[in-house]
């Protein structure tokens, strides 16, 4: 079976499964009424000051807040959704930097017309037990500890997990079954990392468990892996393999903890493997429904240079004040500092990366509706 085909097949997978059970699915169906078309969006926009001055005006090492000593339209976005009962769909319509930082053209390939989209799929809930969900078409990955909008992690910034461990997106196919209120599961079938078009023969897969033994507590293992590199070089069939495992605990009413571990590695021509793995530790205190004070610390290493282009060891440490003006508005400040113990890493006023650590200080505001 050819790539089209296969393409094909796995995109529209959901719809002839929904063709497939009519009568069931129709004996479920509620009123359109009951489940409209929900609209919603949020605007992100900061500036941000890094003290080595760096030449390029780059922030080495950050994600969707790459740009020093400017104002920033971070992200822009436009939701539409209508939840399955039993067929529903979610578009995401994004603009700004962080747009162009996730889609790029090597990943789009002749596809430019999906650059604003984050995500775009159809959605059926296959009447066979408890339900199985199954989504279908482009959707941001299941894995890392935080998400592409700033607004749904506890710190403004990224950490570098999720900026170099992980991959942003995926063109594919999903199926996710409750078996209990405590234990859901999810696989997966991509073409790849951060690609619309595949560059080889091979299937992504992946996987994902989450468990929440007592209500305070979650446990979520992620897994993927499969060939990432484009056919025709040495590595084309070489596999690369990510382990994500996100701990969350709500220690009080007013303390949350996360822990985010990953580990990956992909097979190199002739021999041997490129190894990349990390852990950040981060946490949020809310003293009233206005103020809270958010944290993360961060150790990540990359002995091969594989992600970060270097042979290294990266650490960060964040603190994060956010004030909610209203419960659609908050702003961030944030202090971060990364080191690493190269000591060519980050780049000074001159363009030369003859720094071994960078100090930024950030504002960001989001509005959502």
């Amino acid at each position: 079976m050819n790539k089209t085909i296969l393409r094909t097949v796995i995109f529209y997978s959901a719809i002839i499964i929904v063709i497939w059970f009519p009568k069931n699915i129709n004996s479920q169906s509620k009123d359109s009424t009951a489940n409209p078309l929900s609209i919603t969006g949020m605007v992100d926009v900061n500036f941000n000051k890094n003290f080595n001055d760096p030449a390029s005006h780059i922030n080495r090492y950050s994600n969707f807040d790459l740009y020093e000593n400017q104002f920033n339209i971070n992200l822009v976005k436009i939701t539409l959704q209508k939840t399955a009962s039993p067929v529903g769909f979610r578009i995401d319509l994004g603009f700004g930097q962080t747009m162009d930082l996730v889609n790029s053209d090597a990943g789009l390939g002749s596809e430019k017309s999906l650059r604003n989209v984050e995500d775009a799929y159809l959605t059926a809930v296959v009447p066979i037990g408890k339900g199985i969900t199954i989504n279908a078409g482009k959707m941001v990955t299941h894995m890392g500890g935080e998400v592409i909008e700033s607004f749904g992690n506890i710190n403004y910034s990224r950490s570098i997990l999720f900026a170099y461990a992980i991959p942003y997106y995926h063109l594919g196919l999903c199926a996710s079954y409750p078996f209990s209120i405590q234990f859901n599961a999810t696989v997966y079938i991509y073409n790849g990392w951060n690609n619309v078009v595949d560059n080889n023969k091979g299937k992504t897969l992946g996987a994902e468990i989450s468990w929440t033994p007592i209500p305070s507590f979650t446990f979520i293992e992620n897994w993927i892996g499969g060939p990432e590199e484009r056919d025709g070089t040495a590595i084309a069939t070489k596999q690369r393999h990510v382990f994500d495992t996100i701990l969350n605990y709500q220690a009080t009413p007013d303390l949350f903890l996360t822990l985010n571990a990953d580990y990956g590695q992909e097979a190199l021509a002739p021999s041997g493997y490129a190894i990349w793995k990390g852990i950040a530790f981060t946490g949020k205190y809310s003293f009233n429904q206005f103020h809270s004070f958010g944290f993360r610390g961060e150790v990540y290493d990359d002995p091969s240079g594989f992600t970060t282009g270097i042979i290294q060891t990266l650490r960060e440490v964040t603190l994060t004040y956010e004030f909610k003006f209203t419960s659609s508005l908050t702003t961030r400040l944030e202090y971060r500092r990364d080191w690493s113990n190269n000591a060519f890493s980050f780049e000074d006023s001159s363009g030369k990366l003859i720094n071994d650590n960078q100090n930024t200080l950030l504002i960001g505001s989001m509005y959502t509706f």
